[in-house]
């Protein structure tokens, strides 16, 4: 039986309140009605709980200890509630108390259990009464795993409430339920029914021997131990599950298909399945496998059969990313528990890692370009933002990439370029800089022509039928659509019931091709927006290849100016024109570029397009152009044009990234003031941008909340800045474009009288 030094810690008790005035001594002291409460539980507590038989000579024993006239008031509560404490231990320690005598009696005692220093500062005499609470605690547990079966069951039942209830593993209660189970016998059942419900939830130590005694008894409980898993990794704590079934946590479209598909094979795969799944379990966040790693998988994955994983994988992934099937409710406070509905998107961390070891596994395997158009879909989904979390999961968006990096297919080449004109994210952006790289170096050309050579042509012009019914795949814009004929060959808005019930597989492959085509034909458009501040320049032979007559690429190209030599030129009709119509048949040394207004007047080419019935794709002939003003020639090296605006910093960093502008979030601190910068490689120049801070967000990071933008400045190789009249027109009408955007888009006014502290000879 659990012990401790009962009288010592009722002397500690009883000084408490002396010793508080002693702590006051500059003023008078009187002890409040909680200080007094207090002070008569502890009382009830150390007696109540104090060695079998010593409770009530000690409790008779406290009139003789000096206390202060305040405590003697409260006397009477004291003993009242120490002789209700020890009437409710007896009762739990007999032999002839019945079942609802022994739950009221275990209610009454367990209330008396509360943590608590004795006084309200810390004292070195305070180590005795944290001493004295885990004996108690002790006590208590070996009082409760001594009840009977069905009063243990009843309390079990009750104090794994969750909603309105106080936290199931809040201390000592996850401890005190430990001691409901240890003895046997109590069914668990119901509490791994609640606790599965969770998204994440903070039980006791309790809840994994039951998880793991179930699934030994052949009943797993798929979704507690998904519970388990998730909160495991929220605490930071080892999970240590993939031996039990499933691996996958279920509530995902993914995982719930996985676990569908290896339930329903024979038990030898079923095992191989299983002992694959469990070593992809990345619980380690690795960025890459180990060689170990990859050595022990071999043997696992030719269990399975190569061919066998990646087919059943590549249908799993084109799901991952897709809103959860069962979103798990969440706690929104624990005193007492409330709970709110989860929301779909919410990642399942241990799933993610389990994802990116499969994803090391499928590389093992000979690539599919439907799975790499898979991957692209999924890095692309784990960087988009969620409200209240940030990006979804920047690692399982690197697994992506890495994946499709160590893939030797040309589709693996063009989703890197998709994701190249799409993501913002930086360390996965980065990843997809590097995988490009590596592929222009194999194949010992630049970076810009793998790109362009890896554009794929999706089988366009795309045209087909199901059954009785026709499709045509059709470009406007940038988006893909699909035009249907039914089978009475007349059109219809959408898809005809009888293609969607004889034809599932097909259609959703072409839904895929489509929504594949739309986000290709949106990186393009980007891309080439982009070009526009570059010194990008083909070859006739490379740009009718990449982009004129490109079975994909055209719909966007056909719609934009390009400079032949040095005739402008765009497509109208059937052939190139310039701007007054004349068709125009280039010279095979030509060097083509595409055409900027800054280098030339526009106003011919809006008429052109107008006549012509072409709307480009983005603004080219209607682009705006900056040119340099007087003011900008008398600073010199520096531009005011768009100094004094106040925006918000989150949409401007948004509007940065966007734009290939690198930058780190200004902090109220000195080493976390890098400005905004645009490198500009073919010119040999970057660009900055100088901003302060204004107003934080008043948090622990100081993130400013709005800033101030000040002058513009171009700085050469050695990091000088350069005068302005030697920037060349189209980058400065670029990259001033840009700053009017960012003022524009994220701007709440504007203040003339805010200093710059770095560019000077303010006007």
């Amino acid at each position: 039986m659990a012990t401790f030094d009962a009288e010592a810690t009722l002397r500690l008790v009883a000084d408490s309140i002396g010793r508080m005035q002693k702590q006051n001594r500059d003023h008078t002291y009187r002890a409040d009605d909680s200080e007094l409460e207090q002070f008569a539980e502890h009382v009830a507590m150390v007696c109540g709980w104090a060695p079998s038989g010593t409770g009530a000579a000690l409790l008779a024993s406290l009139g003789e200890f000096p206390l202060v006239g305040v405590q003697r008031e409260v006397m009477p509560s004291a003993v009242e509630q120490a002789e209700r404490l020890l009437g409710a231990v007896r009762t739990l320690e007999s032999a002839d108390a019945g079942h609802d005598q022994r739950v009221a009696a275990a209610t009454t005692a367990t209330g008396f259990l509360h943590a608590g220093v004795v006084g309200s500062a810390y004292h070195p005499a305070d180590d005795l009464w944290w001493e004295a609470t885990e004996g108690m605690v002790e006590r208590a547990r070996e009082v409760l795993s001594g009840q009977p079966v069905e009063v243990r069951q009843t309390l079990f039942d009750t104090w794994t409430v969750i909603e309105g209830s106080a936290c199931p593993g809040r201390e000592p209660f996850g401890r005190l339920t430990s001691s409901l189970l240890t003895a046997g016998g109590v069914d668990g059942r119901g509490w791994l029914d609640r606790f599965g419900a969770f998204f994440m939830m903070y039980p006791g130590d309790w809840t994994e021997p039951i998880i793991r005694a179930e699934h030994e008894a052949g009943r797993p409980h798929p979704w507690a131990l998904a519970t388990w898993r998730r909160t495991r990794i929220g605490r930071h704590e080892p999970v240590d599950s993939p031996s039990l079934w499933p691996v996958p946590d279920p509530g995902e479209p993914w995982t719930d298909r996985a676990i569908a598909e290896i339930e329903a094979m024979p038990a030898p795969d079923r095992a191989a399945w299983h002992a694959l799944l469990a070593h992809c379990v990345n619980e380690k966040d690795q960025a890459k496998p180990t060689a170990t790693w990859r050595r022990k998988a071999g043997p696992l994955l030719a269990a399975v059969g190569a061919d066998v994983f990646a087919t059943h994988l590549d249908g799993w992934l084109a799901l991952v990313g897709a809103p959860r099937s069962v979103p798990g409710r969440v706690v929104t406070d624990y005193f007492p528990v409330t709970v709110g509905e989860g929301s779909p998107h919410t990642p399942d961390r241990y799933n993610i890692g389990l994802l990116s070891g499969l994803l090391w596994a499928r590389v093992l395997c000979p690539p599919a370009e439907g799975a790499i158009r898979s991957l692209g879909r999924i890095a692309e989904r784990a960087t988009r933002k969620l409200p209240g979390h940030g990006p979804v999961s920047p690692k399982l968006a690197n697994a992506a990439v890495t994946a499709m990096t160590a893939m030797d297919h040309p589709a693996a080449v063009a989703q890197l370029a998709r994701l190249a004109s799409r993501l913002t994210y930086k360390s996965t952006l980065t990843l997809v800089g590097k995988g490009l790289d590596v592929r222009a170096t194999a194949l010992g050309i630049a970076r810009e022509d793998v790109e362009e050579m890896a554009l794929p042509g999706f089988g366009l012009p795309l045209a087909g039928k199901f059954g009785d019914c026709a499709y045509e795949v059709e470009i406007r814009g940038v988006d893909a659509v699909v035009r249907w004929t039914g089978a009475a060959g007349k059109p219809v808005q959408a898809a005809p019931a009888e293609v969607r019930a004889d034809h599932r597989e097909d259609l959703h492959e072409l839904t895929t091709t489509i929504k594949d085509i739309s986000g290709t034909l949106l990186a393009l458009r980007d891309r080439l927006d982009g070009l526009l501040r570059r010194d990008r320049q083909w070859t006739v032979d490379q740009w009718r290849e990449r982009f004129h007559d490109h079975p994909l690429a055209r719909t966007i190209a056909r719609r934009l100016i390009w400079t032949v030599g040095d005739v402008a030129v765009c497509w109208a009709g059937d052939a190139l024109r310039a701007v007054d119509d004349t068709v125009v048949e280039p010279a095979d040394d030509a060097v083509v570029r595409l055409w900027h207004p800054a280098v030339s007047p526009s106003a011919g080419w809006r008429e052109f397009l107008i006549r012509h019935g072409i709307t480009q794709p983005f603004q080219q002939a209607h682009r705006e152009r900056y040119v340099l003003t007087d003011a900008e020639r008398a600073t010199g090296t520096y531009s005011n044009r768009f100094a004094a605006h106040v925006v918000h910093q989150h949409r401007l960093t948004a509007l940065l990234a966007r734009r290939g502008w690198s930058y780190a979030q200004y902090r109220n601190d000195p080493y976390w003031r890098e400005p905004p910068r645009l490198a500009l490689p073919d010119w040999n120049l970057r660009a900055e941008l100088s901003i302060t801070g204004i107003d934080d967000r008043d948090d622990d990071m100081t993130v400013f909340d709005t800033m101030a933008t000040d002058g513009l400045r171009f700085l050469g190789p050695d990091d000088q800045p350069v005068p302005l009249e030697t920037v060349p027109p189209v980058v400065l009408s670029e990259v001033m474009r840009d700053i009017d955007l960012f003022v524009a888009a994220a701007g709440v006014g504007s203040d003339p009288k805010i200093e710059d502290p770095v560019i000077p000879h303010r006007r």
